[in-house]
């Protein structure tokens, strides 16, 4: 199906007055939708650790660095690699979340025009 089939009702029922604007409005909300969705997993990851990003990435190298000093007991070690396995998960999700909303938010400006 050509884009234009699919604008084509669109057009014709006058929710919008041609291609272009369609185009533009429905890729300006296809943004806005993902920013948004962007901003709650962030604010998710913040709530969830009670920090930001950055203060969250600074914990997690401490406790990465206190695992290999040799401080700990072989116990204290296990726990520990354990805690940082998952919050390494949570790491991953905030930072490509923090990254893609950045990239996002480059694209709402060009949407517009």
């Amino acid at each position: 199906m050509s884009v234009q089939a699919v604008l084509e009702p669109l057009i014709r029922r006058r929710i919008f007055a041609d291609e272009e604007s369609a185009v533009r409005t429905l890729v300006l909300h296809y943004v806005l939708d993902q920013v948004d969705d962007l901003r709650q997993l962030i604010q998710a990851l913040e709530q969830k650790h009670g920090m930001r990003y950055d203060q969250f990435d600074a914990y997690l190298h401490e406790h990465s660095q206190l695992l290999v000093s040799g401080a700990l007991s072989d116990d204290e070690r296990r726990i520990l690699g354990q805690a940082i396995m998952q919050e390494e998960d949570d790491w991953l999700d905030w930072k490509s979340s923090i990254e893609l909303l950045e990239s996002w938010l480059g694209l709402e400006p060009e949407t517009q025009a």
